[in-house]
């Protein structure tokens, strides 16, 4: 099977429900036609990818890795099978490196030949136990990756290894000059090991070409960007259908691959993985906006629904603009924004033009969500349902309120409406704990003084 050099795909790594086996299947079909030349096998919740890491598969979960991995080659796909067993490993015990070669040559024998090796999310300390034979976590690290190599290469001279640090973005590690433990892992990792980064936070709004210049000086290698941009398993009530961006095409020239760790919706992740592909083979400036657009018109095809719900490439693009990226708002919902600012800051006059384009908006939105529905195929509406459902609720709630505000409001009265009860509508614990550390739009938060607390201590300024 070729390699392209550079790694454009996918990494199924988020926590949640893995993908289905059609839904990869139906992931090799898109990677393919895009020319994405790379999938990782990762999912947190495969209990032997991370908690369980020990136990090989059953006979029958053996049988569905190994037509994955046939499927994924038929593709002409690398397949990388991913273990993660940095939650409990003992580093220098000898039971523990023989599970991980028996865990690797289970894969082997199911037609894997690369592999990836991830400490991240865990803790950046040693046990006692390894701390009297290891100087470090990241000498611990280095020294059990090596073996793990060491065998497999054993088996298959070719195989490629990645890996996943526990420091693995700057957030985490502080200025990468300054930090011991990824200089250890530059120093000592075999050469040839990939070594995955996500920029400088876990989600980064920017990456810049400069930034890996910085790292491939202290990584001796040029990183692979495990991309979380569109990555939504940290907040389940979003979805992210924007474009890729954020990254400037000159990106490429100082990594070694990018490789995108999704939505946990599958089929969420048309335009986003379409959109990176296109990035990863684009001449010349890179137009998120224009990539955006293309793969709109490819993602609409899946988009069949009944007769007389017919949805269009206009409300598709509506969709997505709501649901955009996680640092930004596609064109509708900025637009939208921009108009119910205008009203509730000012006298809310029904014959403006704001009003008319909020009201307008709001309808073309509940009919939308309503046309969605209608759709053939269930499992794409339901990758999209829960979230779509719930801008509706609140966009009749907002043509409510406006209808309220600009006919009936009086100085002093708050609006309700019967349909909408207090500790059934946004209620439950997760909404009281929201109300108890409300966040600025900086991203800071504020404690709640209780009632008649106003001269307690905590509360600030």
């Amino acid at each position: 099977m070729a390699r392209n050099p550079f790694l454009c795909g996918v990494v199924e790594g988020f926590y949640g429900r893995p993908w289905s086996a059609a839904q990869r299947e139906q992931l090799f079909t898109w990677m393919k036609s895009w020319a994405m030349n790379t999938y990782i096998y990762a999912p947190k919740d495969d209990l032997k990818h991370r908690l369980l890491w020990r136990q090989l598969y059953s006979e029958e979960e053996a049988a569905g890795l190994k037509q994955l991995i046939r499927n994924c080659h038929a593709k002409g796909l690398r397949f990388v099978y991913g273990i993660a067993p940095g939650l409990d490993l003992a580093y220098s015990s000898a039971n523990d490196g023989s599970r991980l070669r028996r865990k690797a040559d289970q894969m082997m024998d199911l037609g894997c030949r690369d592999f990836a090796i991830a400490f991240d999310d865990i803790q950046l300390a040693l046990p006692p136990e390894d701390a009297r034979k290891f100087d470090s976590i990241a000498d611990a690290q280095c020294s059990v990756t090596h073996l793990f190599m060491n065998h497999a290469r054993g088996r298959i001279p070719d195989a490629a290894l990645f890996f996943c640090p526990t420091e693995y973005c700057e957030r985490m590690s502080g200025p990468v000059r300054h930090s011991n433990y990824l200089r250890q892992l530059g120093k000592q990792l075999d050469s040839s090991i990939q070594i995955f980064w996500t920029g400088p936070d876990i989600v980064s709004e920017t990456i810049t070409a400069e930034s890996m210049l910085e790292l491939q000086r202290v990584l001796r290698r040029k990183p692979v960007i495990w991309d979380n941009l569109h990555a939504n398993d940290y907040d389940l009530r979003r979805l992210y259908l924007g474009p890729y961006s954020g990254r400037p095409p000159e990106l490429r020239d100082e990594i070694a691959g990018i490789l995108s760790n999704p939505n946990c919706e599958f089929h969420a992740n048309y335009i986003p993985l379409r959109t990176l592909a296109m990035f990863a083979r684009a001449a010349g400036r890179w137009n998120p906006e224009k990539a955006y657009k293309t793969a709109l018109k490819g993602w609409l095809t899946h988009w069949h629904a009944h007769p007389g719900w017919e949805i269009t490439i206009q409300e598709l693009e509506t969709l997505c603009d709501c649901f955009y990226l996680p640092f930004g708002h596609g064109r509708f919902a900025g637009n939208f924004l921009e108009d119910l600012q205008c009203l509730t800051s000012s006298r809310l006059q029904k014959e403006s033009g704001a009003f008319r384009r909020l009201d307008k908006a709001c309808a073309e939105l509940i009919g939308l969500c309503d046309k969605i529905t209608a759709l053939k195929n269930r499992d794409l509406l339901f990758s999209v349902y829960r979230q779509t459902w719930e801008l509706k609720e609140e966009v009749v709630l907002l043509q409510k309120y406006l209808t309220w505000i600009g006919a009936t409001a009086r100085s002093g009265q708050s609006f309700a409406t019967p349909d909408r009860k207090p500790g059934i509508y946004r209620g439950g614990f997760v909404a009281e704990l929201q109300q108890w550390l409300p966040m600025s739009n900086q991203g800071h938060f504020r404690h709640r003084p209780p009632p008649g607390a106003n001269d307690d201590p905590l509360n600030g300024p």
